[in-house]
């Protein structure tokens, strides 16, 4: 079984770059992408950068190139459900992009063509199993107590639902209150994960897990503290959750197409 690994900041993914062991690198598409092994399964390492059409690119390229058989994007979010704080985990059990709107023609948020506006993320029972056994465990380990105690972080909530994407950084009350609105069940959002969501949907239904770790709460205190929160906490959460998912040996035999409702 090959894992395809991505994130959209290289602090995202810089955790698992350090730990794995490279067998080799190579350029595709403007990306490199790391070939070799972690936590004993065989891994491809990518960093999507930023947006819908460069996740979906490295996604693509991810499956048609270097045959992996399930994808794992890990990164940061800005939370929506108001009980999120920063620190707490975000599992995607479903995910829509929130600004596809081909009205009339289509339904709002209804992918043109496709028939379908979620895609769901069949790794997620998995992605949430990890994230609660690395947050009651390594965690408080692996992040030095001084760096969490500077967010508030003790020990951090993992929620399983709606995460919803775009091509707009979320920053504003006014922005994040609309995107309430519009989905009242959205625990998160960013700027990556459903297009992932999408190509392996459509490249056959390869099953995909999205672990958003909560950096602010879209609101305007990102501007003040977002890239200190990316340096200083990331890397430890989303790298720290996939090893955890990696290590713990899941049957992925058994898990559902990425596209099964």
């Amino acid at each position: 079984m090959k894992f395809g690994i991505l994130g959209a900041l290289p602090q995202e993914v810089a955790l698992i770059k350090r730990g794995m062991t490279v067998r080799r690198s190579v350029v595709a598409g403007g990306r490199t992408f790391h070939e070799g092994e972690w936590c004993g399964r065989r891994i491809v390492l990518a960093l999507a950068r930023v947006g819908k059409v460069s996740a979906a690119l490295t996604t693509t390229l991810l499956l048609e190139r270097f045959g992996v058989e399930r994808v794992i994007f890990t990164g940061v979010a800005g939370a929506l459900d108001p009980g999120l704080r920063p620190g707490d985990v975000v599992i995607a059990g479903r995910l829509l992009q929130h600004d596809m709107d081909a009205r009339p023609l289509f339904p709002r948020f209804e992918v043109p063509l496709l028939g379908r506006s979620e895609f769901a993320a069949a790794l997620a029972p998995e992605a949430e199993a990890a994230a609660r056994a690395y947050v009651a465990g390594a965690l408080a380990g692996d992040i030095p107590a001084g760096r969490r105690a500077a967010f508030g972080i003790g020990t951090p909530a993992v929620r399983r639902g709606l995460v919803i994407s775009g091509d707009q950084f979320v920053g504003g009350a006014a922005h994040a209150a609309a995107l309430r609105a519009l989905r009242p069940d959205a625990l998160g959002v960013e700027m990556e994960g459903a297009a992932v969501a999408q190509v392996c949907h459509e490249m056959g239904g390869v099953p995909v897990a999205v672990i958003r770790v909560i950096s602010d709460r879209a609101d305007g205190s990102a501007a003040v503290d977002f890239q200190r929160f990316v340096d200083d906490i990331a890397e430890y959460l989303t790298g720290g959750i996939v090893r955890v998912m990696l290590e713990r040996g899941m049957d992925c035999a058994q898990v559902a197409p990425a596209g099964a409702s």
